[in-house]
C-alpha cells in the first residue's frame, strides 16, 4: 500500500509539472539557504568547545574605575592575578598566563618568516587542548627562549614533513632583534579554526622574565597579561566571583596600589568569541547578536518555504476535490486519502532536501570565500556546535516540518464530502481561509522585519564608511617600520632623512612615522593630574607616539598652541617633556577649551609635561567606539609605521619607488605595505559580511514569501472564476476586477506591516546598540519597507488577477 501511495504521488507530481516546479523551487531555495546559514551558525557557536575542560575554563577580565567612572573594560590585567587566585581560592584548579601577542619575524638562513605569536607559561598546554605532534607537553614552554612551531610553520620554515618533526626539536631560530636564539621544543598541530586564539608560534613566558624583567611575575600595577583559570569539577563560578571584591580590596587596597578601583570578573571560555565587548581583546571575536540573527533568518526562511507548500497545496483543493469525491465513492477512507496526500508531501520534501544538499555543496566555496570561514557539512554532522545532538535535532526538525507542512493539506483535501463535491456544491471553508490568510500575514510580517533590518544595516555601514572621521586617510600608503633595525643615536636622523628623500618624489605629498596607527587599540596611561589640581585621583589617557609631521600628514586641525618642533624630541626618551592633546583629553583635565589648555602642564608618572598644542577630536577607532582622550608625544621608534601621502595615477610605480628607498635606508628588513583606508575598514569587516549575507538571505526569504501569496491568490481567484465571469458580463472592467481581487490580499500585507514594524524597530535598535555612533531609526524607513512589501504583493496578485479578468466570460461560466 505504501508503495502504491508513492507511485500515485509521483504520477500526480509529474502530471502537474508547473505546480510541482513552483513548489519544488520554493522548498529547494528555502532548505538550501537554511543549510548554509546553519553551517555558519554552528561554526560560530562551536568556538573553543573542543577543549577537554572547556566548560570549566574561564578568562579573568578586569574593570577599572577612576573617580567613579569606568575607564577600562578589558581582558588584560596584572601578572600576579592568576597565580594569586590559585593560592587564595580552593575553587581554582589551575591557571595559565599569556602576554605580548603580536606579529613576530622568524629568521633562518637570512630568510624572514612573519607569523602571529604569543608568550605562554608552562601551564598553557595542559590547560588548553592544543596537542603536540613532537616534543614534551609538560616541558615545552618551561625554559627561557623556548619556541613551539605549528605544523604549517614547520613545513614553511624547514620544509619538514611529519616524519621530520622529531628532528626539529633542539634546532634554533632567531626572533626579531633578540640576540639569543630560540630553541624549538615542540611542534603543535595547527590551532583549530574554531579557536579564539589563533597563533602559529608559542614562546615561553620565562623569556619575558629575561627580557622585560621580574616584574612580569610580581607586579601589581603593570597591566599587560591575560589570565585563564580552570575551576575544579562542580565549582560554582558565580559564587567564586562574589569573593572577588574582597580579593581586590585585599591586594589593591582601594586605589592605593594601581591608582584605580579594580574589579575582576569571570568570562566562560566558550563565550569569549561571540560575547566579548572588551578592550585589548587577544582573540578572534564576532558579534553574537549577528549570529543569532542569522539563525532567526534561517528559521524564517524554512518556515516560509513550508508555508508556501501548504498554500500552494490548498490552492489546488478545487482541482482535486472531484478526485477526492470519486475515490471516496470507490471506497477510500479519509485515513487512506490522508496518507495518499501526505506521501506527496514527503516525496516532494525529500526530493527538495536531496537537491538542497547538492546545491548547498555547490554554493559552499562561494560562501566560504565571501565570509572567509571554513564551512562544511561536517558542522551539521557531528563536528560543529552540539556534536551529534545537533544532527539529531536537525533531523527531527526536518521530519517534523515535512510532516506538519504535509499534514494540513492532506487533512484538508481528505476531509471533503464526496456528495457535496460530486453534486458541485463544494464551497470554501471559512476556517480554511482564515488559516491560509494567517500564514500569509506571518510570511509578510517576517518579510517586513527582514526588509527593515537590511535597510538599517546598509544605512549604518554606509554611515560608518562615509562619516567624517576628523582626519584624511585618502591615498595614504602605510609601511611597517624596520623592526629588524636596531635603535641607536642616529635613528632619528635616519628616519627624518628617509622621509626627506621620499618627499623628493613628486608623487609623495607628505610622510610621517608613528608608534601606532589609526584603527588599532592604543595603550593607556593612568593617574594623570593637572598641575595645581587638588584632585586626589587622576584621569586616564590613551597615548600615541608620533613624529613632527604626523598632524600635517593626516590633516588633523590644530585648535590652539603649536605643532611639534625638532627640539621637542630626543633620542633619550626621558628628556621628552612636551605633548599635544586632543580636545577630549584637554576637557577631561578640566580645561574649558583648547586655548585654556595650551601652555599648561600636567603630572604623569612623577613628571611634569607641558601641553604645547591641542588638536581637534577625531575617530581613532571605528564608530563603534567613543572618541578617546589621547596625548601625543614626540617619540620616534624603529618599529611602528610610516604613513606616506601619495598621489598620481601610476600607483604601482610609486610603491616601487618607495620600496627601493626603504630598502636602501633599512637593509635586511621586509617591505610590507597597505593602504590606510583598507586597514581602517578592517574594523567593519564582520559587520560588512553580516550585511552581505543577511541581505542576500533576507531577499531570498522575501522571494519565497512571494510564492506564498501567489499560492493563496491562485486559490482564491480560482474559486471566484464564475463571479469574475458574471461581473464581466454585467460590465465590470479589467481594472475594477483587479482592484477587487487585490484589495483582500493588500489588507493582509497591511496587517503584516503593522505587526512587523514594531518587531523590526526593536530588533534594529538592539543591533545598533553596539555602536557608539549610529544612524537614527526614522519613520520613512518603515514606510519604504512597507511600500516595497505592498508593491511585491500587488505585483504578484495582480498578475493572477489580470489573467483571470482577461479570461473570456463564456469560458469562465462554462468552467463552473
Amino acid at each position: 500500500m505504501i508503495k502504491n501511495y508513492f507511485k500515485i504521488a509521483l504520477r500526480n507530481l509529474w502530471k502537474r509539472k508547473a505546480y510541482s516546479f513552483v513548489n519544488l523551487t520554493g522548498l529547494v531555495t528555502g532548505i538550501t539557504a537554511c543549510l548554509l546559514i546553519l553551517q555558519y551558525v554552528s561554526f560560530e557557536l562551536s568556538f573553543d568547545r573542543f577543549h577537554q575542560n572547556a566548560d570549566r575554563i574561564y578568562r579573568v577580565t578586569n574593570d577599572r574605575f577612576q573617580q567613579g567612572k569606568l575607564i577600562q573594560h578589558g581582558t588584560i590585567t596584572y601578572p600576579t592575578i592568576g597565580p594569586t587566585m590559585v593560592k587564595d581560592f580552593n575553587e581554582v584548579d589551575a591557571f595559565t598566563t599569556v602576554s605580548n601577542p603580536g606579529t613576530f619575524k622568524l629568521q633562518k638562513d637570512r630568510k624572514i618568516y612573519q607569523e602571529k605569536g604569543l608568550y605562554a607559561d608552562e601551564n598553557f598546554l595542559s590547560l588548553f587542548t592544543f596537542p603536540l605532534v613532537a616534543g614534551d607537553l609538560k616541558s615545552a614552554l618551561k625554559a627561557p627562549y623556548s619556541i613551539i612551531l605549528s605544523e604549517t610553520n614547520a613545513k614553511r620554515v624547514f620544509n619538514a614533513s611529519p616524519k621530520d618533526y622529531p628532528d626539529l626539536i633542539g634546532k634554533t631560530l632567531v626572533l626579531d632583534l633578540d640576540t639569543e636564539p630560540y630553541q624549538i621544543t615542540g611542534i603543535m598541530k595547527d590551532l583549530p579554526a574554531a579557536s579564539h586564539l589563533q597563533y602559529g608560534i608559542l614562546m615561553s613566558y620565562e623569556t619575558l622574565v629575561r627580557t622585560w624583567g621580574p616584574w612580569v611575575k610580581t607586579s601589581w600595577d603593570g597591566s599587560d597579561m591575560w589570565h585563564y583559570i580552570q575551576l575544579k569539577p562542580g565549582a560554582d563560578a558565580a559564587a567564586l566571583e562574589k569573593k572577588f571584591p574582597a580579593f581586590s580590596q585585599r591586594y589593591f587596597k582601594g586605589a592605593s596600589v594601581s591608582g584605580s578601583i579594580e574589579t575582576f570578573h569571570l568570562q566562560p571560555l566558550t563565550r569569549a568569541h561571540l560575547y566579548s565587548d572588551y578592550e585589548y581583546e587577544i582573540g578572534k571575536t564576532n558579534n553574537g547578536k549577528a549570529v543569532w540573527t542569522m539563525l532567526i533568518i534561517a528559521a524564517f526562511i524554512l518556515i516560509i518555504a513550508w508555508i508556501n507548500y501548504i498554500n500552494l497545496s490548498t490552492a489546488r483543493s478545487l482541482e482535486r476535490a472531484r478526485e477526492v469525491g470519486v475515490r471516496k465513492v470507490a471506497g477510500a477512507t479519509s485515513r487512506q486519502l490522508t496518507w495518499q496526500f501526505l506521501s506527496e508531501s514527503i516525496l516532494l520534501n525529500v526530493a527538495a532536501l536531496a537537491l538542497s544538499i547538492i546545491l548547498a555543496q555547490l554554493c559552499q566555496p562561494v560562501l566560504n570565500k565571501l565570509i572567509e570561514k571554513p564551512l562544511s557539512f561536517s558542522l551539521l554532522t557531528g563536528q560543529g556546535y552540539g556534536g551529534w545532538t545537533m544532527s539529531i535535532v536537525l533531523v527531527v526538525v526536518f521530519l517534523l516540518g515535512i510532516f506538519l507542512s504535509g499534514f494540513y493539506p492532506a487533512f484538508t483535501l481528505s476531509s471533503f464530502e464526496a456528495i457535496s463535491v460530486l453534486k458541485g456544491s463544494f464551497k470554501r471553508s471559512a476556517k480554511g481561509i482564515w488559516v491560509r490568510q494567517s500564514l500569509v500575514v506571518f510570511q509578510y510580517t517576517a518579510s517586513v522585519v527582514l526588509i527593515v533590518g537590511t535597510l538599517i544595516v546598509f544605512k549604518q555601514l554606509r554611515f560608518m564608511r562615509t562619516e567624517n572621521l576628523g582626519f584624511n586617510m585618502e591615498q595614504m600608503l602605510v609601511l611597517r617600520g624596520p623592526e629588524l633595525s636596531r635603535w641607536d643615536s642616529t635613528s632619528i636622523d635616519r628616519i627624518n632623512s628617509f622621509k626627506a628623500e621620499l618627499k623628493r618624489y613628486p608623487q609623495v605629498k607628505a610622510a610621517s612615522s608613528s608608534g601606532n596607527l589609526f584603527g588599532n587599540r592604543l595603550s593607556r596611561s593612568f593617574n594623570i593630574k593637572k598641575v595645581g589640581s587638588n584632585d586626589e585621583k587622576g584621569v586616564t589617557f590613551s597615548r600615541m607616539p608620533v613624529d613632527l609631521d604626523f598632524f600635517e600628514t593626516y590633516q588633523i586641525k590644530m585648535l590652539a598652541g603649536r605643532d611639534f618642533l625638532p627640539t621637542d624630541s630626543n633620542p633619550d626618551g626621558r628628556k621628552v617633556k612636551n605633548v599635544i592633546l586632543n580636545l577630549s583629553a584637554a576637557q577631561l583635565l578640566g580645561f574649558k577649551d583648547a586655548e585654556e589648555a595650551a601652555g599648561k602642564k600636567f603630572l604623569m608618572q612623577g613628571k611634569e609635561w607641558e601641553i604645547v598644542g591641542v588638536v581637534s577630536d577625531f575617530h581613532q577607532q571605528s564608530l563603534k567606539h567613543a572618541i578617546e582622550p589621547i596625548y601625543f608625544a614626540p617619540f620616534y621608534t624603529m618599529g611602528g609605521f610610516y604613513s606616506i601621502k601619495v598621489a598620481g595615477p601610476d600607483m604601482e610605480r610609486t610603491i616601487q619607488l618607495v620600496k627601493d628607498k626603504y630598502l636602501s635606508f633599512f637593509p635586511g628588513n621586509d617591505f610590507e605595505y597597505f593602504f590606510m583606508d583598507e586597514h581602517f575598514d578592517e574594523q567593519y569587516k564582520d559587520d560588512k559580511i553580516f550585511g552581505q549575507i543577511s541581505s542576500f538571505f533576507s531577499l531570498m526569504a522575501v522571494a519565497i514569501a512571494t510564492l506564498g501569496i501567489f499560492g493563496l491568490s491562485s486559490y482564491t481567484i480560482a474559486q471566484r472564476t464564475k463571479e469574475i465571469g458574471v461581473r464581466k458580463v454585467l460590465g465590470a472592467t479589467v481594472a475594477g476586477i483587479v482592484q477587487l481581487l487585490s484589495k483582500e490580499f493588500l489588507k493582509l500585507v497591511a496587517i503584516a506591516i503593522l505587526i512587523g514594524s514594531p518587531i523590526a524597530w526593536f530588533g534594529v535598535r538592539e543591533w545598533l546598540n553596539d555602536f557608539a555612533y549610529k544612524v537614527d531609526i526614522e519613520w520613512w524607513m518603515f514606510v519604504v519597507s512597507g511600500l516595497l512589501a505592498l508593491f511585491i504583493a500587488f505585483a504578484t496578485v495582480s498578475s493572477q488577477a489580470i489573467k483571470a479578468a482577461l479570461m473570456n466570460p463564456a469560458k469562465s461560466l462554462k468552467s463552473e
